[in-house]
């Protein structure tokens, strides 16, 4: 039965490293939508690799020495390994593109509120101020 959890496990780690081969090119187009359909489908997929693993890592528990030997295993750690190193690698490019767009937020804000700072002053009548004579 571990051999069946391993083989969907592997599966399941590299059809999330597949999905996460195309977040490169959608943080350089830059498309919101896209990128909520992409976050979307990744947390499924995780879920779905973590109800596996929690039965997996449950048989594994059992005779732990054999199976981390064993070849799916092994093949199995080195997908979460390339996993642990592209967050590593695309994590700081995400972040720095959260703070850009948290700068170009603040200054829209800050522009929003300047803006409504000014007051159009209402125009005075022309009454002349002295008296006729």
């Amino acid at each position: 039965m571990v051999d069946v959890y391993l083989k969907n496990s592997i599966q399941q780690y590299r059809a999330i490293l597949d999905h996460a081969d195309h977040l490169d090119v959608l943080l350089s187009q830059g498309d919101p939508e896209r990128l909520c359909e992409y976050t979307v489908r990744l947390h499924e997929l995780q879920e779905e690799a973590g109800l596996n693993d929690r039965e997996l890592l449950a048989e594994v528990a059992r005779d732990s020495t054999h199976w981390q030997v064993h070849p799916l295993f092994r093949e199995r750690m080195q997908l979460l390994e390339q996993i642990v190193e592209m967050n590593h690698l695309l994590l700081p490019r995400v972040r720095g593109m959260m703070a850009v767009t948290t700068a170009e937020l603040t200054q829209l804000k800050e522009g929003r509120a300047a803006v409504s700072g000014y007051h159009q002053v209402p125009a005075r009548s022309k009454k002349s101020i002295r008296g006729v004579g």
